[in-house]
């Protein structure tokens, strides 16, 4: 590491340390109206917005222009890129409403945004989630069923989060419910769809005879899940794709592109379990497993790199897809009221590429991170957090290639 280099690790460090703000009170925009239904308001909304700002600091690797730490993107080939920037394209807003019906029950829908949005995310506004759920049924974009929302290592400030942790938002028909009323273990049953803008996960070649075909039908997803009453729960789900490419044999010059599809499978189980310490504080175990083929897309931090398939070249007009396992793991312990940390770590890897224009026959991403953060006010937490991760691809001929990346995240968050 250079002098340059340590000269501004050791600013952000002091950066971090004095950081302070003066007391104040979060500000929330919140409706009721004035007639009400089953006891309740008959409606009732809130709007709240958050503000993020990310600081990242990039001592070795080649990840500059991410805001996220995408290993999977590393160049083994390429040289390191020192880089340091700051941005608030995280900042969101988000509108959510209830509404009593005569019936008893009630409707919930949110619409929620940030800046992500636009080519190389250019801070331009982007659809986040925009659902409306009644009784045990969602319908709109959320997140899918295969993972959990409640699966998320709290207080990190890479919102893509570990490598191997499968999360994704898509647009969806969700059905919820428990197996008795009165009982812990429930189940799911959904149809998904990515958008248009991120349907195709594969990549394709026309000199290979494959070319993208849009979708004709949804991926399928079951789950099973049991609640503790701490909040604590596991979960296990499935999932059944049905990929759809054009194929055309070259070796007949007059043959159009034909319609055809592929399945790919997913498997994934998770663990979120809590601890309750006697000073009264919480500490947090999250684990996730996953195993598949041709389901990176529902990877949040490798999804559009198109690590789903890829066209083979031995064999014109098929389109294979990539065999994968991922996972990570965290524990979050909190010190006091307001100083807690966290570690995760975090792997994934892609296998049978063999005969196919990528330059790697297997791949494997490593990504191990340390978040410390402390809650200036209830409504403020600023956050440090440096991170490493290693990518490695095996070759032809036994020929393995690495390459490192280490990170520096800073940041705070303000809800109001």
């Amino acid at each position: 590491m250079n002098k340059a280099s340590t000269k501004v690790i050791i600013g952000l460090l002091a950066a971090f340390c004095v950081l302070s703000v003066h007391p104040s009170h979060a500000q929330l925009i919140n409706y009721k109206s004035k007639d009400s239904l089953n006891g309740k308001p008959r409606i009732s909304s809130f709007l709240i917005g958050r503000l993020k700002l990310n600081g990242i600091y990039d001592i070795s690797g080649n990840l500059h222009g991410n805001s996220s730490f995408l290993i999977h993107e590393n160049d083994v080939f390429g040289k390191d890129k020192p880089a340091f920037w700051v941005d608030m394209r995280q900042s969101q807003f988000r509108f959510a409403s209830t509404t009593q019906l005569r019936n008893g029950k009630e409707i919930k829908a949110m619409l929620e945004g940030d800046f992500e949005g636009g080519p190389n995310r250019t801070s331009l506004f982007r659809l986040r989630h925009a659902w409306v759920k009644y009784a045990h049924f969602t319908l709109g974009q959320n997140w899918s069923t295969f993972g959990d929302p409640d699966l998320w290592p709290a207080s990190l400030l890479d919102w893509d989060g570990p490598t191997g942790m499968v999360l994704s938002r898509r647009i969806q028909f969700n059905y919820r419910n428990k197996f008795n009323e009165k009982g812990r273990a429930g189940y799911e049953l959904a149809i998904e769809q990515m958008e248009p803008r991120r349907l195709f996960d594969y990549t394709t070649n026309v000199d290979f005879g494959v070319d993208y075909a849009p979708r004709r039908i949804p991926d399928v997803i079951g789950a099973l899940r049991y609640d503790y009453d701490n909040g604590g729960f596991l979960k296990v789900a499935g999932v059944y794709r049905n990929v759809a490419y054009d194929a055309k044999n070259l070796v007949a010059a007059d043959q159009d592109f034909n319609y055809k599809t592929v399945s790919g499978w997913g498997l994934t189980g998770m663990a979120n379990i809590f601890f309750n310490k006697k000073s009264g504080l919480v500490n947090n175990l999250q684990a996730q497993w996953n195993v598949g083929k041709g389901i990176s897309d529902y990877f949040l931090a490798v999804g559009g790199s198109g690590l789903d398939g890829f066209a083979n070249e031995n064999r014109q007009g098929v389109l294979n897809l990539l065999d994968v396992h991922s996972g990570f793991v965290s524990y979050e312990c909190f010190w006091t009221k307001k100083f807690h940390t966290m570690v995760i770590a975090s792997y994934n890897h892609f296998s049978g590429a063999e005969a196919t224009v990528n330059p790697w026959n297997r791949m494997t991403n490593y990504q191990f991170t340390l978040n410390l953060s402390y809650n200036i006010l209830d409504n403020l937490i600023a956050g440090f957090e440096p991170q490493i991760g290693y990518k490695e691809l095996k070759m032809d001929q036994d020929i393995t290639k690495g390459k490192n990346a280490v990170r520096i995240n800073f940041g705070v968050l303000y809800n109001f």
